[in-house]
């Protein structure tokens, strides 16, 4: 059995099953165990140490292997390509020869993360318990098999593989905002036993806005969706069966999308209309096996089932044995012997790479509903994307929101923000969560959220600071003054957090702040106040003045804000430089269909950079080229710099992470990513701002 549940109630799930089967003292529910076996890396790390081989010799050889999973003969193979390989064989032999019977042997236990057993009440009459069917260890209070769950199958007993995702987490939590706030009446399974046909759905999907939507929001399926273009839940089924590396390589994927578009007609095997009506021919699902093989071949339930587990595992015997059954049966059902070894065929070619459609029915109607809720719900479906985000998965986020929503971040506000992102659901405005902010932590947070909520809303900076510090800054009357015992409690606020504070706007509305080098005015206020003094260093005398100073100052202590790359651009020096070889172009403006070809150049930061190492195809040299991400604010492109001119700027592009750079490059259309993205040319030019 494979049931996902919501990550935060798998526990919920696993207490039930052991009150329900265990029963009259009897202990029948237990996890399966798990063996971690010893790997290539892993050995020769192990074995190498008994022999004393220095160890920055053996972390060098092993980061050579990008393939961890190779057999003993793979290791030879490898060195015969590999001149450091192979010289750390000759050199050391004994370490090879003791690491072959070694590999592939178990090195530690663990505990499955899904996987539940139930053994049966009773056997041959007697009463039984877990531990009469499977030696059984307790780890930890648990009751863990000794064995893995691949021998617990074949034992014969029930697994239950009962996994936690967060996905279906976050789907109740907007749900719940949703019912909260719009009093929408909304359940999972009533958006799943609907019509499944809201056009807005499949125009996000049509468009690529597949962020956050389950299973849907990689780089390539992104891709697909948006060439196979659905507008039925039949095609985004489809769409996780084929959206797979074997069914990619055998074309199938293709077919689909070229039949579904009208760009040519499906073509039906004698008898298999009726099994792939719905995938234009396309053979996708074990299901469709399985009735082919009844309609065509003549078999029954239980054989067409049986033929696709026997296909799927390769039991080339046993596949054999009922080709002769299939062949009689479409025979004497009419079918033509071409027509039949074909259907043969097809069914041997695919069988083992074939999806459940049960199970992708299931993924379907799971983003589909995590779909409908960001197309008619954005400012929610945004606000729990953005609690569960990674720091680097924030800003493509923003970037999509701000393309196919009216939801908006705005920078946090003391009087508003909270320890998550907080949403005014009126005017569709997410608030930036103040634990997001550089150094803030969550105990921070509360007692300031603690104050706020207490004693009302803060009326200015020093009205902060004097309620925040209300202790460490109390003025005594007299000497023998008592002190107030809950204000005397360690305050888990410094004047770091209330500095980070304010350079990432949450004052600005308290302080009628109407630019961002008026934040200038609010921190000297809060330095007096506290006692320390602004270093020049950190605030240099010519750039306290400048926004987009300012703005790198609020980017880098919380993750948000907004520069002018623009005026950057026109007053640096690589303006001159650049001034009739390349025009600047936002990176918003490069994404247009009409910008492709155009020669720009471009300020932006660098989120990060990934080194690939190629072969020329004409030459067989190795080569190697660079892929930035670049971002102007919510807006991100990739920018691909080939070998010559990477050689170059080598040195410049590994120091400017986080960092802005002007670079001239030309706009192209990749395949790969279905969009626009920069490439460098001959005679591009790259400054660090």
């Amino acid at each position: 059995m494979d049931i996902d549940y919501s990550s935060d109630r798998r526990q919920e799930v696993k207490e039930y099953i052991e009150r329900r089967y265990n029963h009259n003292g009897k202990q029948r529910v237990f996890s399966a165990g798990t063996m971690t076996t010893l790997k290539l890396k892993a050995v020769l790390k192990d074995v190498a140490r008994v022999h004393r081989v220095p160890v920055n010799i053996v972390n060098y050889i092993t980061a050579i292997f990008d393939d961890d999973k190779m057999t003993w003969t793979d290791l030879f193979k490898f060195a015969a390509t590999n001149k450091k390989v192979r010289d750390f064989i000759q050199n050391y032999p004994q370490v090879i020869e003791d690491i072959r019977g070694i590999m592939g042997q178990p090195r530690s236990s663990s505990v499955h993360a899904s996987a539940l057993l139930v053994t049966p009440d009773h056997k041959d009459g007697e009463e039984m318990e877990c531990f009469d069917f499977t030696p059984i260890k307790k780890v930890d209070g648990m009751l863990v098999s000794e064995v893995d769950g691949y021998a617990l199958d074949e034992q014969g007993l029930l697994k239950n593989d009962c996994l936690g995702i967060k996905e279906l987490s976050k789907i109740k939590a907007v749900i719940d905002i949703c019912n909260d706030k719009y009093n929408t009446n909304l359940t999972f399974q009533g958006i799943a036993q609907s019509n499944l046909d809201d056009p807005k759905v499949y125009q996000i999907l049509k468009e690529g806005h597949t962020q956050n939507v389950f299973q849907f929001s990689s780089v390539g399926m992104t891709k697909f969706l948006m060439s196979m273009k659905p507008d039925k839940i039949e095609d985004l089924i489809a769409a996780n069966a084929l959206y797979r590396p074997a069914t990619l390589d055998s074309g199938s994927a293709d077919r689909y999308v070229t039949c579904k578009l009208g760009d040519a007609a499906p073509v039906y095997l004698w008898g298999t209309h009726n099994a792939m009506k719905d995938t234009y021919g396309v053979l996708c699902f074990q299901e469709q096996l399985a009735q082919i093989a009844r309609e065509v071949g003549g078999f029954s339930l239980g054989e067409g089932v049986k033929l696709v587990k026997l296909i799927s595992k390769k039991k080339i015997d046993k596949i054999k044995a009922l080709r002769g059954k299939f062949m009689d049966g479409a025979n004497a059902k009419g079918c033509p012997k071409d027509d039949s070894e074909a259907i043969w065929e097809m069914f041997e070619a695919a069988g083992s790479y074939l999806f459940n459609k049960s199970h992708a029915t299931a993924y379907a109607i799971t983003a589909y509903v995590g779909a409908f809720l960001k197309a008619n719900y954005p400012s929610a479906f945004y606000t729990i994307a953005l609690q569960w985000a990674d720091d680097k998965e924030i800003p493509s986020l923003m970037s999509e929101m701000e393309q196919c929503s009216k939801a908006k971040i705005v920078h946090p506000d003391i009087n508003v923000s909270d320890v998550q992102f907080f949403t005014d659901y009126q005017h569709d405005e997410i608030f930036w969560s103040l634990t997001r902010i550089k150094m803030v932590g969550v105990k921070t947070v509360e007692y300031i959220v603690e104050e706020r909520q207490k004693n009302g809303a803060f009326t200015s900076i020093e009205n902060f600071i004097h309620r925040i510090f209300k202790y460490k800054l109390k003025k005594y009357e007299y000497w023998d003054d008592p002190d107030n015992e809950e204000e005397a409690r360690k305050v888990p606020v410094n004047a770091r957090h209330v500095k980070h504070l304010i350079l990432a706007g949450c004052f600005d509305k308290i302080e009628n702040i109407k630019s961002l080098p008026e934040r200038y005015r609010v921190l000297d206020i809060a330095a007096k106040e506290l006692g320390f003094d602004l270093k020049k260093e950190d605030f240099p005398s010519d750039m306290t003045d400048k926004h987009y100073f300012r703005s790198m100052l609020q980017i880098e202590v919380s993750g948000i804000g907004s520069i002018d790359y623009r005026r950057i651009y026109d007053n640096s020096e690589a303006k001159q430089h650049i001034r009739g070889r390349a025009s600047y172009m936002t990176i918003k403006d490069a994404f247009l269909k009409a910008s492709e070809g155009k020669r720009i150049a471009v300020c932006a930061t660098v989120l990060e950079h990934d080194e690939v190492d190629y072969r020329d195809k004409k030459t067989g040299e190795k080569k190697t080229f660079c892929k930035l991400k670049l971002q102007q604010n919510n807006d991100i492109i990739e920018l691909v710099m080939w070998d010559d001119f990477y050689k170059e700027n080598r040195d410049k592009v590994t120091q400017s992470k986080n960092k802005m750079i002007i670079v001239t490059a030309i706009i192209k259309y990749s395949d790969y990513s279905g969009c626009h993205c920069l490439q460098t040319y001959k005679s591009s030019m790259m400054y660090n701002v």
